[in-house]
This record gives structure tokens, sequence and C-alpha cells, in this order.
């Protein structure tokens, strides 16, 4: 199992790293603090860049998309970038896809 990392740089620009699934995400103290971030920056583009996830389940999926709610409510504009395709699979099975919006 390789722990859930979140890489700021440049600023706004998050990267996730190593596995988004069932184990990490409750474990993960960045998913936190890359919640924090992002509440700070209402009205602000945010971009997340998933392109160093490893693995991913539905679990992945639903704290991805209670992020975007999240974010949603908050005015923050969020740009997903590179979803990993197990990511996107899962989302078209659970006639989700259509929220994840793919830069």
């Amino acid at each position: 199992m390789t722990k859930l990392k979140v890489v700021e740089s440049p600023k706004h620009y998050f990267q996730l790293q190593g596995e988004f699934n069932r184990n990490t995400i409750p474990k993960s103290e960045a998913l936190a603090i890359l919640q924090l971030n992002n509440q700070a920056t209402s009205g602000q583009v945010t971009t997340l860049d998933m392109s160093g996830v490893t693995h991913s389940d539905t679990a992945g999926l639903a704290w991805l998309m209670n992020f975007l709610k999240h974010n949603h409510q908050l005015n923050v504009q969020l740009e997903l970038k590179n979803i990993p395709e197990t990511l996107r699979n899962l989302a078209k099975i659970s006639d989700v896809d259509s929220f994840l919006s793919v830069q």
C-alpha cells in the first residue's frame, strides 16, 4: 500500500500521489489539508491533477464526488486533470461521469 500524498506546486495546483482507495483515504492527512487549503480560495480556480494516483476504487470516487460538491458550495472552481482510467470507468458505471469535467 502506497500512502496518499498531496503536493501543491505551483499555488492552487495540487497533485494526488499514491493509492486513492478505501485503505488510504481514512488515514490521509493530505486530503484534509487539501480541503482546508481549498476553502480559502473562493472564486479561485484550483487544479487537482490525479496523474500520480496508482490505484483507486469506489471510495476514491465517493471522496472525489463529495469534494466536488463541497467546492461548488464554496464557489471554488475545481479543474480535474488526468483522472485515472479505473476511476473514470467507475464513474461511468455509477452514472456520475458527467460530474467529472476533465480538462
